[in-house]
């Protein structure tokens, strides 16, 4: 009898739950069943192939973490995303598939991967509920592409990406842009060349937009390097050589910073800057070798964990609410949610489609005009 007094108990109990379920928790149940099995799964691929930007910290953040955290290798390729865009498309025609994952904007992929089909829709390969829900980011899911569907932004920003040496310059020497056009500082300040694109051309294209051609016709007389390579400025203004750089952002500075060299980002300029969203986000080249490893790790690179270990390591800041990045002041970058609206935002981004075609290609078709004005000269 009393076996069938706690079997109706039971069923009770059973009914009961059943009846409290909703539909999203039955959804929950069917995510964290994909999401086990993709686990499993990912761990018998063996590893991910992906690619970042130059970076040596973020590099070695993404080696230990992965392993750890997923059970599975990461095979880290860094380069310029162009560079790596190239390789991929002439892989991609050849039937070749080596890289799973790779960073890039939209600037990048437009005319050769995307028209090619050789992306895979981002959102199709989220899983984890705390990605999928845009409460969980600033301004809910933004996307630099128009199709929304392939270029992902998981970073919001303002950067200053102007740095000084602090053997040469005080801050409150520089406070607004004309300030650079100062006769002291002719012949004492670094570019990255803005047709590289990346932050360089950013900032160039805030320029071009903000105080016009004229004004960067100026900026370029007080110039005595301009280089093609980020690092050889940041070098430059590391050794003395140079006291003001323009351009090259926190990530090509760390190591001189953690050696104690007098290299610092200049506080915010009054008239402002672009917002920026970095180098991109997480890009899912079409049949990936690892496609179950592919899955679970572009999960947690957007996760509130892989947000925190990516952000600091590359020193963009994250749009997720639950990622504290206050601490990213003291190099120079502010995070859009924790300054501006998410209308400001939308005004002061250069990065999206419609912005790089009425801004930072008309911007960027200048800089060559100067540019090579200055080759013929001889200056660069």
């Amino acid at each position: 009898m009393s076996q069938r007094k706690n079997s109706c108990r039971l069923a009770a109990v059973l009914v009961g739950l059943a009846t409290a379920f909703s539909l999203p928790a039955f959804a929950q149940t069917n995510w964290q069943t994909e999401w086990m099995q993709r686990t499993e799964t990912a761990k018998k691929d063996g590893k991910i192939v992906f690619s970042i930007p130059p970076s040596t910290e973020l590099r070695r953040a993404l080696e230990s973490s992965v392993r750890k955290k997923l059970g599975f290798e990461i095979e880290v390729v860094p380069g310029t995303a162009a560079k790596i865009i190239r390789r991929i498309a002439d892989e991609y025609q050849a039937g070749v598939r080596y890289f799973d994952v790779i960073i890039s904007t939209f600037d990048n992929l437009e005319h050769s991967l995307i028209p090619m089909g050789a992306i895979e829709p981002l959102e199709s390969n989220w899983i984890l509920p705390e990605v999928k829900d845009a409460k969980n980011w600033w301004g809910g899911h933004i996307w630099t592409d128009n199709s929304k569907r392939f270029a992902y932004s998981p970073f919001a920003y303002m950067q200053d990406n102007i740095w000084f040496n602090s053997d040469q310059v005080k801050p409150e020497e520089i406070r607004v842009y004309d300030d650079l056009l100062n006769p002291k500082w002719k012949g004492k300040i670094g570019m990255w060349d803005p047709r590289q694109g990346g932050a360089s051309g950013g900032k160039w294209a805030f320029l071009w937009a903000n105080k016009g051609e004229s004004y960067l016709k100026r900026l370029v007389e007080q110039i005595s390097l301009i280089a093609a390579d980020r690092r050889q400025v940041a070098d430059a203004l590391a050794k003395g050589s140079i006291a003001i750089s323009i351009g090259p952002t926190y990530y090509s500075f760390v190591n001189y910073m953690k050696s104690g060299l007098p290299v610092k980002p200049l506080p915010p300029i009054k008239e402002g800057t672009y917002v920026s969203m970095g180098n991109g986000g997480p890009v899912v080249i079409k049949n990936p070798p690892h496609p179950n490893a592919t899955k679970v790790f572009v999960n947690w690179l957007l996760s509130k964990e892989g947000q925190e270990i990516y952000s600091l390591a590359q020193g963009q800041a994250t749009r997720r609410f639950d990622v504290d990045t206050k601490a990213m002041e003291e190099f120079g970058i502010r995070a859009a949610k924790d300054y501006i609206t998410v209308d400001e935002f939308y005004k002061q981004e250069n990065q999206s489609e419609d912005k790089i075609k009425s801004v930072r290609r008309p911007a960027q078709e200048f800089a060559k005009k100067i540019c090579l004005k200055m080759q013929f000269a001889g200056q660069i």
